[in-house]
């Protein structure tokens, strides 16, 4: 005989022993032995017995209510009262499975960058500034100033010599000072004094920054410029456009061997000398610092450029 001894929500472990919690069965499970209860006999209801003298209500009566499991196939089934609650046996353990990820090729993967963009400040233009290549120096400015001084000293030399040369013939002091004056206001003083400011700067302006022995050298030419100068301030002296061919020529002969001309030749040929020793020795100095310049200007070259930044 079946024992109808209701559960109480308890599993029958007679009637479906894949109900226990964590039991799985190994062999095959007939669904429809699952869905059928365990016991076909009459269910005596819980509580105090019933009369079967008396008439049975449908109220009266608490029946066993089937519960199917969760899920068809697992072969589990609950009884379940209509007080006590209705327990849902778990299904079986099913793994998650995890989804597949499609397959990309190394060579259609693309990299993607997922840094923050940098933003950078604009800057302000940079520029380069390039040396300024150096202005050499010449000596030619200061050698004029200096000429000019040496003309003066030429001047003053050549008039004491003149002031000599009028008290040889001169029988006494006043005779001197009158040749003198008459001297010094002729194209005879004036006119190689002219002329050796002229040869004279003209030498500086070639020779520059060259040293003392090209004064010493070509200063002979200076004189040769003022004793030609002298011959022809003679000449305008004399006013010699009223002579006659043979005249002016006789008069120039005279000339050649005249001590104003031989005079004026001597001091020209000399203050070029020291004078000009004055001009090489500054144009040395110069030449220094423009080889200094030079030093430095290639020093900032090998340097390279250097950048200036514009507010």
């Amino acid at each position: 005989m079946s024992d109808t001894t209701p559960n109480d929500g308890k599993i029958n472990p007679d009637t479906d022993v894949s109900a226990t919690p964590g039991h799985h069965e190994t062999g095959p499970v007939d669904a429809s032995a699952a869905a059928t209860p365990a016991a076909s006999g009459p269910v005596e209801p819980v509580g105090e017995p019933i009369s079967y003298d008396a008439p049975v209500s449908a109220d009266s009566v608490k029946r066993d209510t089937y519960v199917p499991a969760s899920e068809p196939g697992t072969g589990a089934a609950t009884l379940a009262s209509d007080d006590a609650p209705t327990r849902v046996q778990p299904a079986a353990y099913t793994p998650p499975v995890e989804p597949v990820q499609p397959y990309v090729p190394a060579a259609a993967a693309t990299p993607v960058n997922t840094a923050a963009p940098v933003t950078t400040a604009a800057q302000s233009p940079v520029f380069i500034q390039a040396p300024t290549q150096p202005k050499y120096k010449g000596n030619r400015g200061a050698g004029i100033l200096i000429a000019l001084f040496a003309t003066v000293v030429f001047a003053a030399l050549y008039a004491l010599i003149a002031l000599a040369l009028s008290g040889i013939g001169s029988g006494s002091f006043t005779d001197t000072t009158a040749k003198f004056t008459n001297f010094i206001v002729l194209p005879i003083f004036y006119v190689p004094a002219i002329f050796f400011f002229l040869a004279f700067a003209l030498l500086i302006a070639v020779v520059n920054r060259g040293g003392w022995w090209a004064y010493v050298l070509f200063g002979f030419l200076v004189a040769v410029v003022v004793y030609i100068s002298y011959i022809g301030a003679a000449l305008l002296s004399v006013q010699a456009w009223n002579f006659t061919p043979d005249e002016a020529l006789r008069f120039i002969s005279q000339q050649w061997l005249n001590p104003g001309a031989i005079a004026a030749a001597v001091v020209a040929r000399e203050v070029p000398i020291w004078t000009g020793a004055w001009i090489a020795r500054r144009g040395r100095s110069v030449t220094a610092r423009n080889a200094a310049a030079k030093a430095e200007y290639d020093r900032v070259l090998a340097d390279g450029p250097q950048g200036i930044r514009s507010n």
